[in-house]
């Protein structure tokens, strides 16, 4: 009978150290896929930046339905919780097509840990076409250039605290594309 007890005592433990160690989220890509209710399947984390509220990240991913064909490319709003673990604020994304570029604006709104609510302007997106060679974007009350992320695997950009229109032009400063009013 003690035996039995003291097998049943190491079981609970083992048990409840598994259900934490589920809980976590030990990586973005996991807080990203756990965010998203494993809707997601993370491919590539591309860029982080770092802000006051947390990191933002830059990431594509394949949906998990078998319907979803298209890749996507989004961002995550993540704030670091101790030694390894990030907790998942809030996140956006749009579908990769075969169109000359696939960009989105989105406001991301967040409460601060008083409880105040926040705005976060990003604009983010993929570039197809290569005649586009600068991305624009209103950035702080100023047009500025946005970096185009040039991977193995395509041409990404983004930025935090940006307001449409975002435009697309080419080497000489015309306006290929425009997103947004």
């Amino acid at each position: 009978m003690k035996n039995a007890i003291q097998i049943t005592k190491h079981i609970l433990l083992l048990i409840f150290v598994f259900i934490l160690t589920g809980c976590s989220n030990e990586s973005p890509e996991e807080a990203i896929k756990n965010g998203w209710s494993s809707e997601i399947k993370v491919n590539d984390i591309i860029s982080r930046q770092k802000t006051d509220v947390g990191r933002v990240v830059l990431f594509t991913a394949q949906g998990t339905d078998e319907g979803d064909r298209f890749e996507k490319v989004g961002f995550a709003l993540l704030k670091r919780q101790g030694d390894k673990d990030w907790d998942f604020i809030v996140s956006n994304m749009t579908a990769i097509t075969d169109d000359s570029y696939s960009a989105r604006h989105s406001v991301l709104h967040y409460k601060t840990d008083n409880g105040n609510v926040k705005e976060l302007p990003i604009a983010f997106g993929y570039v197809k076409n290569e005649n586009i060679t600068t991305v624009t974007a209103d950035v702080n009350d100023q047009i500025k250039e946005i970096e185009i992320i040039n991977t193995k695997l395509g041409r990404y950009f983004y930025q935090v605290n940006a307001w449409g229109p975002i435009k697309f032009l080419n080497d000489n400063g015309e306006v290929i594309e425009r997103y947004g009013i």
